[in-house]
């Protein structure tokens, strides 16, 4: 069985109803004096005036007081149907070859991870499971497909070297489980720009100061050409090649956060945490649906 997203994370946007509410009623009380100007109905006008304000609050009110209750986000621990061990345990699945890359450690300062398609950076909010803070490496276990080259299949951020005994689907605050109701479905994040990614929550805030200032000192310039290519291009495998990664240092910083392709590119993938039986956390993964890993 393929694998089906239900969701991602929504980006939520601050409501515009109260300043609309606002414009309409300075809209009215313009539209009402210019008529008490040609008409000479000065009192009318503002009688008219108060009438509109009294029923917008009464209907503010009313709104207020009769308004259902937000839903409670409903929350339960998704296991994935996959065994991600076997992919680590493996040189050969199912007829396709894995290499290992190692690309370096990421900086954990705060134990709060953020997964997401960094070069897009719609939202920094960090996974609710939280790690020991420290240093930790990453590796991604490449597919030697036949047909389409080397793709990215898994990426991994280790925290220890003892075995995952399940894989728990990765949350943020916001993801509501109560939408999962096949075993193989699952919430992921969105990646727009053929990139997934894994670092810190501090280091989220500095990349995205960083990246406020490259836009604020190079208006119209484009983060990924200017600058982010030329350090993928330091990881190419031969110079024809635009690179598949960095590790990069964030400027003014000492935090680093990792970029890496994503499978077949655009799409939304789910991201697990590899916990023991005790439910402590050895390891995060991305799965980028490339290998058939998942039950017939």
């Amino acid at each position: 069985m393929v694998p089906r997203v239900v969701g991602s994370s929504p980006i939520i946007y601050p409501e515009a109803s109260q300043e609309t509410e606002r414009l309409f009623l300075l809209l009215t009380f313009c539209i009402l004096y210019i008529i008490s100007v040609y008409m000479k109905y000065v009192y009318l006008c503002l009688l008219l005036s108060l009438f509109v304000l009294s029923c917008n609050h009464t209907n503010s009110y009313n709104n207020q007081s009769t308004d259902t209750p937000k839903k409670k986000t409903v929350q339960r621990e998704v296991l994935s149907q996959v065994d991600y061990n076997r992919v680590f345990e493996n040189k050969i699945i199912d007829g396709i070859p894995i290499k290992l890359l190692n690309i370096g450690n990421l900086k954990v300062p705060t134990g709060k991870i953020v997964v997401c398609d960094p070069i897009v950076l719609p939202n920094i909010e960090p996974l609710n499971k939280t790690v020991k803070p420290g240093v930790f490496p990453v590796k991604i276990y490449i597919a030697q497909t036949e047909k389409s080259g080397d793709r990215y299949a898994i990426a991994k951020l280790e925290f220890s070297s003892m075995k995952a005994d399940k894989w728990v689907l990765a949350l943020h605050d916001s993801d509501d489980t109560s939408q999962l109701k096949d075993p193989d479905d699952f919430l992921g994040f969105p990646v727009d720009a053929g990139m997934g990614g894994f670092f810190d929550y501090k280091a989220g805030i500095e990349y995205r100061k960083f990246t406020d200032e490259f836009e604020k000192n190079k208006p119209g310039g484009n983060i990924y050409d200017d600058y982010l290519a030329a350090e993928f291009k330091k990881n190419a495998k031969n110079p024809k090649d635009d690179g598949d990664w960095i590790n990069l240092k964030i400027p003014n910083s000492d935090l680093n956060i990792t970029m890496f392709h994503s499978g077949y590119g655009d799409g939304s993938y789910p991201a697990y945490w590899g916990m023991t039986k005790n439910n402590k956390i050895v390891s995060l993964i991305i799965d980028f649906i490339v290998l058939p890993l998942y039950k017939k």
